[in-house]
């Protein structure tokens, strides 16, 4: 499994399924079986140390029926943002199941995953089955039905198995809408198993209303934490039951707005303001190295974070990489090569990549512009289009410091790769980073803990050469020797001076 597909996309927003069959409103009332009409929470979703990297929203939208049973329509939505989406998982699924009331099993669902580049629909009717079996999201329902006791058919993904809640202690959560006392809930499934997810958890509140206050899970990219923003019951207009309902073509409905988490911005713009403590690296950074072909000296170059400015209206951090030394006339390179990467300072997310390169690696020079709401690039008179949170090379170095690198258990069997999109000459690849275990590496007269980095980038020319990148185990995971072929750049030096 790659980590792109670790994290579950489960809790979506809704379109109507009039090709499934006849919907009919019925007049709205406070609840519908173990149901709230109107019911909308919310949650911010933090890893580990980073806040604010997405959102969950659920909502009880309506009651009605499908295929003659009495159904409400759940909708809602899960998003990852900032950092964690540019760099870590890209996740933006909306979806909307129709619930039986009796039971609360989906009789309908439809989920909309947005990769970025085209929407993917997964339709899934149950409406025939003797007993559907429970998707993620009223598994959720199911739990605070039962007060989290109790084991239940389950299906995701297209893999049917079980899902089981354990109460196992209380404990008081505090949340942005106060304080509750909470049952803990334990939840296991061979789904969660296969996926790598452990330790998955549920805080259900001590209230008749059994408000799911938290969820948890830990992952190989950390600890996955959603904790309740808001909580409210809407209230519901409702429409009279149609004694005579003809068919009607699907619309979606209105989706429930996400929370808005303004970022607020100094006024007037002050330049050079610190860099969020997650990332590893820091404002003015300089990291000098020295380039080897098959043993001999050939150059000299550094990778710099000069500053943080205003460019446009955008906040903008700089990532510089420039030729600092040539050696001999066979050198890959000349003095005047280098790149430069316009970022933004939270995701890295590039908006503007230029690299302008000489001699063996003249192929390479381009300009990029990135549009970060679509994934769009644009270099020339061309376009490609890619996933949100797209990188270039550079930003790429930069942003797999702050990665979770944990390598496989097995060798042969690598389900640790990271895998990133990056604009790579005229097309965006799906990179994949490959972890090795810790080892001492010599650096000059140093022995250092260095972490392997092998990188597949999907081109053949450079795959057979072998890109490979050593992090170092330090807090910085300082990139201390980078190697392509017969080249090698070793790090020689490094200093931080503040702009």
């Amino acid at each position: 499994m790659k980590k792109l597909a670790l994290i579950p996309t489960f809790l979506t927003l809704g379109l109507a399924v009039g090709f499934f069959g006849t919907i009919t409103s019925a007049q709205t009332v406070p609840t519908a079986g173990s149901f709230r009409i109107g019911e909308h929470i919310s949650y911010n979703i933090s890893l580990d140390k980073f806040k604010n990297v997405g959102f969950v929203e659920t909502n009880v939208a309506s009651r009605g029926k499908i295929a003659g049973q009495d159904v409400v329509e759940i909708q809602g939505r899960i998003k990852t943002e900032g950092f964690v989406s540019a760099a870590i998982v890209l996740i933006d699924e909306t979806r909307t199941v129709y619930a039986a009331i009796d039971d609360g099993r989906p009789l309908l669902i439809k989920r909309v995953l947005d990769g970025g580049v085209s929407a993917r629909h997964i339709d899934i009717d149950n409406t025939k089955l003797a007993t559907a079996p429970f998707d993620l999201f009223t598994a959720l329902f199911k739990a605070r039905e039962v007060n989290g006791s109790g084991s239940f058919p389950f299906a995701e993904d297209g893999e049917g198995s079980t899902i089981t809640f354990l109460p196992e202690g209380a404990q008081k959560v505090t949340t942005d809408q106060g304080t509750f006392e909470t049952t803990i809930v334990r939840i296991s499934s061979p789904y969660f198993d296969s996926r790598g997810f452990k330790n998955v958890r549920l805080w259900l509140s001590n209230t008749d209303e059994k408000i799911p206050v938290a969820f948890e899970f830990k992952s190989r990219n950390g600890t996955f934490r959603g904790t309740l923003a808001s909580y409210a019951i809407e209230e519901q207009t409702g429409m009279p039951v149609d004694p005579t309902p003809t068919p009607r073509p699907s619309v979606a409905p209105t989706p429930p707005k996400p929370i808005v988490r303004p970022t607020p911005s100094p006024t007037p713009y002050i330049p050079n303001q610190p860099l969020l403590s997650e990332l590893k690296f820091r404002l003015g950074e300089r990291l000098n190295y020295q380039v080897t072909n098959t043993g001999r000296s050939v150059g000299s170059f550094s990778l710099g974070v000069p500053e943080r400015k205003l460019v446009g209206v955008q906040d903008t951090l700089v990532l510089e990489a420039k030729v600092t030394g040539v050696d001999g006339a066979n050198s890959p390179f000349s003095l005047g090569d280098g790149m430069i990467a316009n970022v933004s300072p939270e995701s890295l997310g590039p908006n503007t990549f230029n690299a302008h390169l000489s001699k063996q690696l003249a192929q390479y020079s381009q300009n990029a512009a990135f549009d970060q709401r679509t994934g769009v690039v644009t270099f020339g008179p061309n376009k490609e289009e890619g996933p949100v949170g797209v990188h270039s090379i550079l930003s790429l170095i930069y942003a797999m410091r702050s990665f979770n690198l944990l390598p496989s258990r097995e060798a042969s069997n690598p389900v640790n790769d990271t895998r990133v999109a990056v604009f790579w000459r005229a097309k965006v690849h799906i990179f994949s980073l490959r972890p090795s275990r810790p080892e001492t590496m010599t650096l000059g007269d140093k022995k250092l803990e260095a972490q392997l980095i092998t990188i597949v980038t999907g081109d053949p020319v450079v795959d057979q050469l072998g890109f490979k990148i050593w992090l170092s185990m330090g807090a910085a995971r300082t990139p201390l020797r980078f190697s392509i072929g017969g080249f090698q750049a070793d790090l020689i030096s490094e200093s931080n001076s503040l702009p």
